[in-house]
Protein backbone atom coordinates (compact mmCIF):
# COMPACT_ATOMS: atom_id res chain seq x y z
CA UNK A 1 0.00 0.00 0.00
CA UNK A 2 1.04 3.34 -0.86
CA UNK A 3 2.12 4.80 2.63
CA UNK A 4 0.97 8.69 1.58
CA UNK A 5 -2.83 6.52 1.67
CA UNK A 6 -4.65 4.91 3.33
CA UNK A 7 -7.52 1.95 2.20
CA UNK A 8 -9.74 4.49 1.63
CA UNK A 9 -7.50 6.60 -0.43
CA UNK A 10 -7.61 9.44 2.00
CA UNK A 11 -4.22 11.56 2.08
CA UNK A 12 -2.80 11.26 5.89
CA UNK A 13 -2.42 14.00 8.23
CA UNK A 14 0.87 14.23 7.54
CA UNK A 15 0.64 15.20 3.79
CA UNK A 16 -2.90 17.16 4.56
CA UNK A 17 -0.95 20.94 4.52
CA UNK A 18 0.54 20.63 1.43
CA UNK A 19 -2.92 19.40 -0.17
CA UNK A 20 -4.41 22.46 1.50
CA UNK A 21 -1.79 24.57 0.10
CA UNK A 22 -2.09 23.28 -3.95
CA UNK A 23 -5.66 24.07 -3.24
CA UNK A 24 -5.11 27.75 -2.25
CA UNK A 25 -3.16 27.99 -5.48
CA UNK A 26 -5.44 26.26 -7.74
CA UNK A 27 -8.04 29.06 -7.00
CA UNK A 28 -5.38 31.29 -7.62
CA UNK A 29 -5.29 29.82 -10.90
CA UNK A 30 -8.19 30.13 -11.74
CA UNK A 31 -8.66 33.63 -11.22
CA UNK A 32 -9.27 34.41 -7.24
CA UNK A 33 -7.19 37.03 -6.35
CA UNK A 34 -6.74 35.24 -2.64
CA UNK A 35 -7.46 32.13 -1.22
CA UNK A 36 -6.50 31.34 2.58
CA UNK A 37 -6.71 28.15 4.44
CA UNK A 38 -8.74 28.41 7.88
CA UNK A 39 -10.18 26.37 10.55
CA UNK A 40 -13.41 24.90 9.77
CA UNK A 41 -14.16 26.23 13.70
CA UNK A 42 -13.84 29.82 12.67
CA UNK A 43 -16.90 29.01 10.42
CA UNK A 44 -20.39 30.41 12.14
CA UNK A 45 -23.52 29.62 11.76
CA UNK A 46 -25.96 32.47 12.39
CA UNK A 47 -29.55 32.03 11.81
CA UNK A 48 -30.03 35.62 11.07
CA UNK A 49 -28.01 35.42 7.87
CA UNK A 50 -30.62 32.93 7.09
CA UNK A 51 -33.09 35.45 7.98
CA UNK A 52 -31.46 37.80 5.56
CA UNK A 53 -32.66 35.87 2.33
CA UNK A 54 -36.03 36.49 3.23
CA UNK A 55 -36.14 40.01 5.20
CA UNK A 56 -36.34 41.86 3.65
CA UNK A 57 -36.72 39.24 0.94
CA UNK A 58 -34.31 38.20 -2.07
CA UNK A 59 -36.26 37.94 -5.48
CA UNK A 60 -34.41 34.69 -5.33
CA UNK A 61 -36.17 32.98 -2.37
CA UNK A 62 -38.30 29.99 -2.96
CA UNK A 63 -37.02 30.13 -6.67
CA UNK A 64 -34.38 27.25 -6.53
CA UNK A 65 -33.86 23.96 -4.82
CA UNK A 66 -30.61 25.67 -3.32
CA UNK A 67 -32.27 28.77 -1.59
CA UNK A 68 -34.94 28.76 1.13
CA UNK A 69 -37.36 27.22 2.01
CA UNK A 70 -35.43 24.68 0.40
CA UNK A 71 -32.49 24.64 2.28
CA UNK A 72 -31.37 22.45 4.62
CA UNK A 73 -31.97 23.43 8.20
CA UNK A 74 -29.15 24.90 10.04
CA UNK A 75 -28.88 22.44 12.65
CA UNK A 76 -28.06 19.83 10.00
CA UNK A 77 -25.46 22.46 8.33
CA UNK A 78 -24.48 23.31 11.70
CA UNK A 79 -24.03 19.85 12.50
CA UNK A 80 -22.10 18.70 9.31
CA UNK A 81 -19.60 21.87 9.27
CA UNK A 82 -18.39 20.95 13.18
CA UNK A 83 -17.31 17.86 11.42
CA UNK A 84 -15.03 19.51 9.05
CA UNK A 85 -11.07 20.84 10.33
CA UNK A 86 -10.19 22.27 7.47
CA UNK A 87 -11.52 25.06 4.61
CA UNK A 88 -9.98 27.26 1.68
CA UNK A 89 -11.90 30.61 1.37
CA UNK A 90 -11.73 32.45 -1.63
CA UNK A 91 -11.71 35.96 -3.10
CA UNK A 92 -12.66 37.18 -6.79
CA UNK A 93 -12.93 40.49 -7.51
CA UNK A 94 -15.88 42.13 -9.49
CA UNK A 95 -15.47 45.24 -11.56
CA UNK A 96 -18.71 47.40 -10.73
CA UNK A 97 -18.18 48.95 -13.74
CA UNK A 98 -19.17 45.86 -15.40
CA UNK A 99 -22.05 44.74 -12.52
CA UNK A 100 -23.79 47.06 -10.79
CA UNK A 101 -26.62 45.04 -9.02
CA UNK A 102 -29.71 47.10 -8.27
CA UNK A 103 -29.08 49.78 -10.89
CA UNK A 104 -29.21 47.79 -14.22
CA UNK A 105 -30.63 50.16 -16.97
CA UNK A 106 -31.54 47.76 -19.65
CA UNK A 107 -31.89 43.89 -20.45
CA UNK A 108 -28.53 43.51 -21.41
CA UNK A 109 -27.09 44.51 -18.09
CA UNK A 110 -29.60 43.13 -15.90
CA UNK A 111 -28.18 39.14 -17.83
CA UNK A 112 -24.52 40.67 -16.93
CA UNK A 113 -25.69 41.13 -13.42
CA UNK A 114 -26.62 37.86 -12.83
CA UNK A 115 -23.14 36.47 -13.85
CA UNK A 116 -21.69 38.75 -10.77
CA UNK A 117 -21.21 35.80 -8.49
CA UNK A 118 -20.01 33.32 -11.33
CA UNK A 119 -16.57 33.63 -11.45
CA UNK A 120 -15.92 32.33 -7.56
CA UNK A 121 -18.86 29.58 -8.42
CA UNK A 122 -16.34 27.77 -10.93
CA UNK A 123 -13.01 28.69 -8.71
CA UNK A 124 -15.39 27.18 -5.79
CA UNK A 125 -16.16 23.99 -8.32
CA UNK A 126 -12.04 23.67 -9.48
CA UNK A 127 -11.23 22.85 -5.87
CA UNK A 128 -14.12 20.92 -4.84
CA UNK A 129 -13.69 18.54 -7.93
CA UNK A 130 -9.56 18.20 -7.37
CA UNK A 131 -10.42 17.81 -3.63
CA UNK A 132 -12.70 15.00 -4.41
CA UNK A 133 -10.12 13.40 -7.20
CA UNK A 134 -7.64 13.36 -4.57
CA UNK A 135 -9.79 10.85 -2.13
CA UNK A 136 -11.32 13.93 0.07
CA UNK A 137 -15.04 12.05 -0.70
CA UNK A 138 -16.89 14.56 1.19
CA UNK A 139 -15.40 17.66 0.37
CA UNK A 140 -18.16 20.61 -0.27
CA UNK A 141 -17.90 24.05 -1.70
CA UNK A 142 -20.05 26.79 -1.57
CA UNK A 143 -19.85 30.29 -3.52
CA UNK A 144 -21.94 33.28 -3.40
CA UNK A 145 -24.93 34.48 -5.45
CA UNK A 146 -28.17 32.24 -6.28
CA UNK A 147 -27.56 29.57 -8.79
CA UNK A 148 -30.31 30.55 -11.06
CA UNK A 149 -28.46 34.01 -11.87
CA UNK A 150 -24.90 32.47 -12.75
CA UNK A 151 -26.04 29.26 -14.08
CA UNK A 152 -29.28 29.94 -15.67
CA UNK A 153 -29.24 33.15 -16.00
CA UNK A 154 -32.53 33.63 -14.65
CA UNK A 155 -34.87 31.25 -16.59
CA UNK A 156 -37.08 29.09 -14.34
CA UNK A 157 -35.81 26.74 -12.51
CA UNK A 158 -35.99 23.61 -14.17
CA UNK A 159 -35.59 21.12 -11.44
CA UNK A 160 -38.35 22.87 -9.44
CA UNK A 161 -40.24 22.31 -12.35
CA UNK A 162 -39.49 18.37 -13.70
CA UNK A 163 -36.78 17.51 -10.89
CA UNK A 164 -33.60 17.92 -13.23
CA UNK A 165 -31.25 20.31 -12.59
CA UNK A 166 -29.75 21.82 -16.00
CA UNK A 167 -26.12 22.23 -14.13
CA UNK A 168 -26.59 18.92 -11.39
CA UNK A 169 -22.64 18.95 -10.75
CA UNK A 170 -22.26 22.91 -10.48
CA UNK A 171 -25.68 23.57 -8.64
CA UNK A 172 -25.21 24.57 -5.01
CA UNK A 173 -26.70 26.29 -1.84
CA UNK A 174 -25.22 30.07 -1.52
CA UNK A 175 -22.91 30.70 1.59
CA UNK A 176 -25.75 33.07 3.00
CA UNK A 177 -28.65 30.41 1.99
CA UNK A 178 -26.58 27.86 4.26
CA UNK A 179 -26.68 30.48 7.44
CA UNK A 180 -22.91 31.04 7.26
CA UNK A 181 -21.76 34.29 8.54
CA UNK A 182 -19.52 35.11 5.39
CA UNK A 183 -18.94 38.80 6.11
CA UNK A 184 -16.81 37.85 9.36
CA UNK A 185 -15.17 35.07 7.64
CA UNK A 186 -14.05 37.90 5.00
CA UNK A 187 -13.39 40.39 7.89
CA UNK A 188 -11.25 38.23 9.93
CA UNK A 189 -9.06 37.23 6.60
CA UNK A 190 -8.48 40.75 6.28
CA UNK A 191 -10.14 41.65 2.80
CA UNK A 192 -11.92 44.77 3.08
CA UNK A 193 -16.33 44.45 2.46
CA UNK A 194 -18.10 47.25 1.69
CA UNK A 195 -22.30 47.46 1.47
CA UNK A 196 -23.04 47.81 -2.78
CA UNK A 197 -25.90 50.32 -2.07
CA UNK A 198 -24.62 53.46 -2.78
CA UNK A 199 -21.54 51.57 -4.48
CA UNK A 200 -20.82 55.24 -6.75
CA UNK A 201 -17.83 55.92 -4.84
CA UNK A 202 -16.42 52.23 -5.38
CA UNK A 203 -14.36 50.84 -8.30
CA UNK A 204 -14.92 47.01 -7.55
CA UNK A 205 -16.98 44.18 -5.28
CA UNK A 206 -15.69 41.13 -4.03
CA UNK A 207 -18.06 37.72 -3.95
CA UNK A 208 -16.47 34.63 -1.66
CA UNK A 209 -15.85 31.13 -1.74
CA UNK A 210 -15.89 28.64 0.42
CA UNK A 211 -14.47 24.99 0.08
CA UNK A 212 -14.63 22.66 3.10
CA UNK A 213 -12.23 19.94 2.80
CA UNK A 214 -11.55 17.82 5.44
Amino acid sequence: MDDKKNALGQFSKRDNRADFERYRKLAIAHGAVDAKIISARDVKIDERVRLKCTIPRCARAGQTPNCPPFTPELEVVREAVARYSTAILVKCNVPLDEFVPGREENAAAQRQAMLFHKKGAEVVNEIERQAFRDGYHLAMGLSGGSCKDYLCEGQPCQFLENRICRFPLKSRPSIEAMGIDITTLINEAGWATYALAGSENLSQAITAGLVFIV
